[in-house]
């Protein structure tokens, strides 16, 4: 089994870190915008010459996500729906995918936005409180494939060794026949490194600013993948 570290990480933006340090990642395979956390602090007039400028600087697949509020962490930013919907329509020619929650209102109008301009989707499941019973997890998946996604995301609390459990069981019995991206948040980050050896595609870190329980930084990410001896395993 190949794991190449460029290849398992998707390195999470919010505009407030990534000044003079984008070379760092320009090889990743992943980035995500978070547009949510962009416009907590900035113009919405300098958000496609972010994009843009993030285009040009990294050989990436960008992903733009405008998070709903309801599964945006801790101190979420409250975006109305409609609004949601406009900057969507605004940045999906400058993103590879976008990422729209399963249990959001717009779903549906997000991925016929994203599917109508070829562009890929992520369904994505957040619960910052728990991690949910197996059987519920995989009625989530169910449900996500029902709108024919790339991708399906799920981020869950880990409290207990039985929560890892179930995502890991999930991982590897369900990443057979789809593109999963299972996330175990909590205090011990290095239980986000289990679902990739089951075959979960990336795991989330930041350049800057964390923005999940027990998020590494690309630069933590790293130095322990060194340690451990992970990089370039086959």
């Amino acid at each position: 089994m190949e794991f190449n570290i460029e290849k398992k990480v998707c390195v999470v933006l919010t505009g407030k870190e990534e000044n003079g340090r984008l070379k760092e990642i320009k090889d990743v395979e992943w980035i995500e915008l978070r547009i949510d956390e962009f416009l907590r602090e900035k113009d919405e007039e300098e958000l496609i010459p972010w994009i843009v400028k993030i285009r040009e600087c990294t050989n990436s697949k960008i992903i733009g996500t405008v998070r709903w509020y309801k599964e945006g962490g801790k101190n979420p930013y409250y975006i109305p729906d409609k609004k949601r919907i406009e900057i969507f329509k605004n940045i999906i020619e400058y993103v590879d995918f976008v990422d729209i929650e399963l249990k959001s209102k717009i779903l549906k109008e997000v991925v016929e936005i994203a599917k109508s301009n070829g562009k890929g989707v992520i369904v994505s499941y957040h619960n910052f409180k728990k991690t949910p019973g197996k059987e519920i997890l995989k009625d989530l998946i169910r449900k996500a494939k029902k709108e024919k996604p790339d991708i399906i995301k799920i981020a869950t609390l880990v409290i207990s060794e039985k929560h890892l459990y179930n995502l890991a069981e999930i991982t590897y019995f369900y990443t057979r026949k789809n593109h999963l991206v299972i996330i175990p948040m909590g205090n011990n980050p290095l239980f986000r490194f289990i679902p990739l050896f089951l075959g979960s595609l990336f795991t989330y870190v930041s350049l800057g600013r964390k923005v999940a329980p027990g998020q590494l930084s690309y630069s933590e990410f790293v130095e322990l993948t060194k340690i451990s001896h992970f990089r370039n395993i086959k």
